[in-house]
């Protein structure tokens, strides 16, 4: 389940009426919308049965899917309402204003996609406070450990996994509207594919085997990390679960493409003037042409129950976002290819961007900081980081604990180091509070799930910068000493 901060923040970010309720039929939580559409407030439904504000709930069937029911408030004429169960126990009741029972399903399936973008993103704020905790004890741990011991590979990868959850979470929050746009950098292809392999080594079995065929020169393309690392994942995926038994999936680079051959795929002058080819094969079952010609539709999948049928048409987005192509080879019992037809950076060189780059943490100097994030996971690896290069660091778990803690500092914390989204006083709120004590103080912000728009609006008043959860400490190292020396 989603924390209580993100379950509030989400449902109040959502303009139909909504409520919480759990198994035993009393209400966990509930959106303005739905207290003002009852005439209540919304701490005045919380912890109450439903039957307070539903008479007739008790003749609700009250099933384990998604269906629709007859809201009868008191006083007032039946409304239609959806019901969505999560984990078996949490209803999600969402009032469809008074539409009439034909046209309800058509507007509920619009509707549907809005909630279930916020509800990702709440997820991907709640797994980015995870991540950012681990990326920073990991930090931690090896600037306390021996540089060269027989550990160092599995620190390696683990730092690697998480750098790749990172990027999903981004992902999700793009997908919910939530502002994390993706950036797009020079890639060295061919580090990335090897980078991606190694973290899938686990998850393909043994019986098959994972060949990666490196390339002869280095490929280098302009595109989001996330993005191609996420097109690696699901083709790997997709060919993983086409092998029955034992078998290969051979992953390779093709430096230059065929000018014919990309004239052909895009059925015109191609607009960039080199390509390369990412081509993921298997020894699988193969495809048939019904198949094959629906491959890439949304939801659209062979694999049953264990499919969503969103892997392939994800990848079909990306790569059409990219500026490239998609040609699949396939016949029943002889394998599937699938080429990637990406625009090249020819002009590019080797010295591409890895995370390799990053410099060693930069230190203090004793300055004073004091973190307000009410997660501890993420005020515990801030603190205890920060103190390792040399701070003098003091953490607040709410808006208000910071508020107070920096009014009796008498404003001498050289930076404050502030959480965008938490319950109570907002980030927002608490920079409002501290810029009236001290209009000189620097802020820091962080998130993994805030507006863009405040942001901004924070940074034009005087915010020194913004960093985005989850973060390596190096990077948040660097954004600490800008702060404390602009």
């Amino acid at each position: 389940m989603l924390s209580d901060t993100s379950a509030h923040t989400i449902l109040e970010s959502l303009p139909e009426p909504h409520c919480l309720v759990g198994r035993d039929l009393v209400c966990l939580g509930a959106n303005s919308s739905f207290a003002a559409l009852l005439g209540t407030r919304v701490d005045a439904l919380v912890g109450n049965p439903v039957s307070a504000f539903w008479p007739t709930v008790e003749r609700t069937p009250w099933l384990d899917r998604e269906f629709s029911a007859e809201f009868s408030k008191k006083g007032g004429a039946p409304l239609i309402v959806r019901i969505c169960t999560f984990d078996g126990d949490v209803r999600l009741i969402r009032v469809m204003a008074t539409f009439s029972a034909d046209k309800t399903s058509e507007v509920f399936h619009g509707q549907r996609l809005e909630t279930l973008g916020l509800l990702a993103g709440g997820v991907a704020h709640d797994f980015n406070n995870l991540l950012t905790g681990i990326l920073g004890h990991l930090a931690y741990v090896r600037s306390v450990l021996p540089g060269n011991g027989g550990y160092s590979e599995s620190l390696q990868a683990i730092e690697e996994g998480a750098l790749r959850a990172a990027s999903l979470t981004q992902q999700i929050l793009k997908f919910s509207k939530v502002d994390a746009a993706s950036t797009t950098t020079r890639i060295e292809l061919g580090d990335l594919v090897s980078r991606v392999a190694t973290l899938m080594k686990s998850a393909i079995p043994s019986i098959v085997r994972l060949n990666v065929v490196p390339s002869e020169k280095p490929v280098v393309v302009m595109a989001s990390e996330s993005y191609l690392s996420q097109v690696i994942i699901n083709l790997i995926v997709n060919a993983r679960d086409a092998i029955e038994g034992s078998g290969e999936v051979v992953v390779r680079l093709e430096p230059r493409c065929d000018r014919a051959g990309v004239e052909a795929l895009f059925g015109k002058e191609p607009p960039s003037p080199a390509y390369c080819t990412l081509v993921v094969e298997d020894t699988g079952a193969g495809m048939d042409e019904e198949v094959k010609a629906r491959l890439f539709e949304p939801y659209f999948t062979t694999k049953k129950e264990s499919g969503t049928g969103l892997g392939l048409s994800t990848v079909h987005s990306i790569v059409k976002e990219l500026g490239g192509g998609i040609v699949v080879e396939s016949e029943r019992g002889k394998g599937t290819t699938f080429r990637i037809v990406l625009p090249a950076d020819i002009d590019a060189h080797e010295d591409t961007e890895s995370y390799e780059d990053d410099s060693a943490p930069v230190r203090g100097n004793g300055e004073k900081v004091l973190i307000i994030d009410d997660e501890y996971a993420v005020r515990n690896v801030l603190g205890l980081s920060l103190s390792h290069l040399g701070y003098a660091v003091e953490t607040a778990c709410s808006g208000l604990e910071g508020v107070e803690k920096y009014a009796e500092a008498k404003g001498s914390f050289d930076l404050v180091i502030l959480d965008m989204l938490m319950p109570g006083l907002s980030g927002e709120e608490v920079f409002a509070r501290i810029r009236e004590m001290n209009p000189t103080c620097r802020v820091l912000l962080v998130s993994g799930f805030s507006s863009e728009h405040v942001v901004s609006k924070i940074l034009e008043q005087g915010g020194m910068d913004f960093i985005q959860k989850p973060f390596l400490i190096e990077v948040l190292s660097r954004k600490v000493r800008g702060c404390l020396c602009d």
